[in-house]
């Protein structure tokens, strides 16, 4: 089965306890709502503490088996429930990399 690495680079918006409400959110509803995704073995957070053109304060990296990644990119997009409105979705990103050695 092949295995892939998704990293979500995200971060809040900018009004007072957003950032507070983004990480109960991201850490109650949206990491949960990933980890029941069929493929998904692993989910970590992590807060941004160094980097080079980076303008995300977080990052999410999920490990993932699939034999179908189209499938499962679908699934991606329909299962969990919608985003909060303290995500910054005008900045967010995120990099799906297939994983091509031990």
């Amino acid at each position: 089965m092949a295995k892939y690495v998704l990293l979500a680079l995200n971060g809040p918006t900018d009004g007072e306890g957003d950032e507070q409400a983004f990480n109960t959110w991201y850490d109650e509803v949206h990491l949960p709502d990933l980890l029941s995704i069929d493929g998904v073995t692993s989910a970590r957070r992590y807060k941004v503490v160094l980097g080079n053109r980076v303008e995300w304060p977080y990052v999410a990296a999920y490990e993932i088996e699939t034999d179908d990644v189209e499938a499962f990119m679908n699934d991606l997009g329909t299962k969990p429930r919608p985003f909060t409105p303290t995500m910054d979705r005008t900045r967010s990103g995120f990099v799906l990399a297939q994983q091509i050695s031990e």
